[in-house]
């Protein structure tokens, strides 16, 4: 008889309530076991390494970004 069998003979001699808070933890350890294969994969330099390469490099800095954005906002048309 495999664990998950004898596992669901005793869940089944158990009230509703306590079956509740045995899934509840259940479904806890299945969320930490999915968070730690994902933060696993990637490296956080590795995210930052992909967001960076997104923007393209014009030779700008942030205050002339910052200009340009105001002026497309703002800008007074005739």
């Amino acid at each position: 008889m495999s664990t998950l069998e004898k596992t669901i003979d005793i869940l089944n001699k158990l009230p509703e309530n306590q079956i509740e808070i045995i899934y509840s933890y259940a479904k806890f350890l299945n969320s930490q076991q999915t968070t730690s294969k994902m933060t696993e994969s990637e490296s956080v330099s590795d995210v930052l390494g992909n967001i960076v390469g997104i923007v393209q490099d014009s030779g700008k800095t942030i205050e002339q970004y910052r200009d340009e954005r105001i002026m497309e906002r703002y800008e007074i048309t005739d």
